[in-house]
């Protein structure tokens, strides 16, 4: 056979090459009858040009679906040239793994792989939502169950992998998501006061986000389950408190009992930060997650000290234990410094105090 020497001459031979292979396929009834026109391109190339499905089509399908941590759909194979009858085959041969009814895997199990799926299942308006979408911006766990919202849509399978919430929300990023905010304040209506404070100051010292954006979005929510906790929460963070400790200290120690309001994350001399500093005393307050600190831990916390102490600059530290189950007392503790340092003031009792009296 003389191949033509032109270009239009070439593109005419080879649609004719095409057309005959193809009549040839048809024309054969027990050589796989389930073909559609996309396993018949991939043998028209094997036979006409000796090239395998394997490093063409299939390779195409792999690139498009390790874009979506190895999930493809069956209209996305099609649209790809991997017809029914080769998909079988492929899950046949464990090459490929069937997720769901017209939902495939290419690559080994994982969280990601099922968010993407969800969201694949979720159609266009679908995005990851709550702990699932903070999972995704790194400001939480793996959920054992993914949330997808999927705004009008209806008539999702029932999985226990995936809850599809129908209502909408905004599409962020890759995988899409809702916004970092959206997801806060969605989690807040149902989430306790400690997780709570940990998950929104860890937000906002890392940058996620920022308070102001967080009551705007609160704002929008009027009938928000827990819309006065989400504010307080907030609303402490934004002055400085980033741990759950932090807070308590905070709300049970200094505003229960009138103690001035120090400067919280304090930088001293450009050189280390502190919980509390009560600059007008010279007094800092530290509070620790642990009882105690031990190794370099424990030799950075005497080390800083020391530091002040050359300053001027008196260090107390606090443990959960003084915080949380004896407020009353570490309130005294704390008064009794800053009076020794000139303040002239006087602590108030809080409701605690004559029901928890310390020795």
């Amino acid at each position: 056979m003389i191949f033509a020497r032109n270009e239009q001459g070439s593109r005419q031979l080879w649609l004719q090459m095409r057309r005959d292979t193809f009549d040839l396929i048809d024309e054969r009834d027990n050589f796989l009858p389930t073909f559609g026109s996309s396993d018949k391109l991939g043998l028209f190339l094997h036979m006409v040009f000796g090239v395998k499905i394997d490093s063409t089509i299939l390779g195409q399908a792999r690139r498009f679906a390790m874009r979506q941590e190895g999930i493809l759909t069956r209209s996305q194979a099609d649209q790809l040239g991997v017809g029914g009858h080769t998909r079988t085959r492929l899950v046949e041969e464990g090459t490929w793994r069937r997720l769901i009814p017209g939902m495939y895997a290419l690559s080994p199990d994982s969280w990601i792989q099922r968010a993407w799926a969800g969201v694949l299942i979720g159609g266009p308006q679908a995005s990851l939502g709550m702990e699932s979408a903070l999972c995704v911006t790194g400001l939480a766990k793996e959920p054992n169950v993914i949330t997808v919202y999927v705004g009008r849509q209806a008539g999702f399978p029932h999985d226990s992998r995936w809850r599809f919430i129908r209502a909408c929300r905004t599409r962020w990023s890759w995988p899409p998501h809702t916004s970092v905010e959206e997801a806060i304040i969605d989690v807040g209506s149902y989430w306790e006061m400690d997780s709570l404070i940990t998950l929104v100051g860890n937000a906002v010292t890392g940058r996620h986000i920022t308070p102001d954006i967080l009551r705007a979005e609160l704002d929008k929510r009027p009938r928000h389950r827990q819309r006065h906790l989400v504010r307080e929460v907030i609303d402490s963070v934004a002055r400085g408190t980033t741990t759950v400790l932090e807070y308590h200290y905070e709300h049970d120690v200094e505003i229960s009992h009138g103690l001035p309001t120090p400067i919280r994350q304090a930088k001293l001399f450009g050189r280390y930060r502190v919980d509390n500093y009560y600059d007008l005393y010279r007094l800092i307050v530290e509070v620790d997650g642990k009882a105690t600190h031990v190794g370099l831990a424990a030799s950075v916390d005497m080390e800083r000290d020391n530091f002040h102490m050359s300053h001027g600059i008196s260090t107390l530290r606090f443990t959960w234990s003084h915080v949380v189950h004896d407020p009353c007392r570490t309130a005294r503790t704390v008064a009794e410094a800053l009076t020794r340092s000139g303040w002239p003031g006087h602590i108030h009792p809080c409701p605690r105090c004559s029901s928890r009296v310390s020795p």
